[in-house]
């Protein structure tokens, strides 16, 4: 993470490269690209997590094939010795999946802003609506494939006392007791998993909590960080939250389930 302040005085840092990584759940019916169009942190480019997931894929979110991904983040002219500042429109949601994608295709100077857009424009520093072109920059990928695993990889681990798999969504839908957001996905969840909300681990300002904090909710639900662990909640992206918030506090190793419960409450037949 960084502070507000921190990229402030940044700004016109040629190697510091700023992105608005800003998604929104269908219910909220926001524009992502439209309120970025309208207002921005000076410099931030936009990064369309919808045109960086598989199109071939019919689950949502599911990571690009390594040599595309680094295709098409050329356009962003990520000098890659530099420093990449990611931020979105809800403080901490989407732009820790992007922090993700960055690990897994083997690029780690990236940082989150700390309260994101809101944060940002509360303290009034500087915005704008103009779009940023940079030359484009060659992206070299070296694919992390331990930071990702598939339906298969998740259900040898059920019930393992080796593995620990965490789910980032809010309780009711964790227990079953609403249904799920999008059509055909059954409700519950993947059987011997951990339920931390990604929701408690923000202070009122959607700033991330302190580390001390953030240590008593892990354990408190049972949460060993020695251990191998797999995130995952709806379709892979508040799941990047624990993969931030897990690595932070110096877990071993966490793997995001990208196809997440839209993959596995959609499979017929389940068996575990």
């Amino acid at each position: 993470m960084v502070s507000t302040n921190w990229l402030d005085k940044k700004l016109n840092d040629p190697d510091v490269r700023i992105i608005d990584a800003s998604w929104y759940l269908p219910d909220l019916k926001r524009s992502p690209y439209d309120e970025y169009r309208e207002n921005h942190i000076t410099g931030a480019l936009f990064f369309d997590l919808d045109e960086f997931s598989d199109p071939n894929s019919k689950l949502p979110h599911m990571a690009l094939d390594p040599d595309l991904f680094g295709k098409k983040i050329e356009n962003f002219g990520i000098n890659t010795k530099g420093t990449v500042v990611v931020y979105d429109g809800l403080g901490l949601f989407s732009s820790a999946r992007l922090l993700w994608l960055f690990h897994l295709y083997g690029f780690s100077n990236v940082f989150i802003l700390d309260g994101g857009l809101p944060k940002w424009v509360e303290e009034k520093k500087s915005v704008d609506s103009e779009l940023k072109i940079f030359d484009q920059s060659r992206f070299p990928v070296f694919y992390e494939k331990e930071l990702v695993v598939g339906l298969d990889q998740v259900r040898a681990c059920i019930g393992s006392n080796e593995i620990q798999i965490i789910d980032a969504r809010p309780p009711k839908r964790f227990a079953g007791l609403v249904p799920e957001p999008r059509k055909g996905v059954s409700r519950g969840n993947i059987p011997s998993s951990i339920n931390l909300y990604y929701g408690d681990l923000f202070n009122p300002d959607n700033t991330l909590k302190p580390n001390k904090s953030l240590q008593k909710i892990v354990e408190s639900v049972g949460i060993d960080l020695e251990k191998p662990l797999i995130t995952y909640c709806g379709s892979g992206v508040t799941a990047a939250i624990l993969y931030v918030v897990l690595k932070g506090l110096g877990a071993k190793r966490v793997s995001v389930y990208d196809g997440s419960w839209c993959e596995w409450g959609s499979v017929e037949n389940q068996t575990v």
